[in-house]
């Protein structure tokens, strides 16, 4: 399985480069220790976003982050409370959509997008 052209051109000009792993017909972009906003009972958490092989026809929907991050007082963050397995470990799914335009929107831009929900979601 290959990394989609367009998506291997967009990882290399992110800011912070994930991991790449494929795993089971979707791209797994790891974050290591990504920057979390004021809200939440951290300021970095592990972030997965899982892009699709057919990008950039199809794009990234929903986001996850390490399951421990929570809101100060131990809950879940608004649409945060579904903890899922990917890559062997647990996972904590922010089920927010992102409208995906395949000749307008890229990678960047749904980092952003993932950036202004965490900044929601408490």
């Amino acid at each position: 399985m290959a990394v989609p052209p367009r998506l291997a051109k967009e990882i290399e000009q992110l800011e912070v480069r994930p991991d790449v792993i494929e795993d089971g017909g979707v791209i797994n972009l790891l974050f290591k220790d990504f920057p979390i906003p004021a809200g939440y009972n951290r300021s970095a958490a592990d972030l997965l976003v899982r892009v699709p092989l057919a990008y950039p026809d199809a794009g990234p929907d929903m986001f996850w982050t390490a399951p421990e991050l929570t809101l100060p007082n131990g809950s879940a963050p608004q649409c945060g409370d579904s903890i899922e397995m990917h890559m062997g470990r647990r996972w904590r799914r922010f089920s927010w959509h992102a409208t995906w335009r395949p000749n307008i929107d890229n990678l960047h831009g749904y980092v952003h997008f993932v950036r202004r929900r965490l900044e929601r979601a408490h």
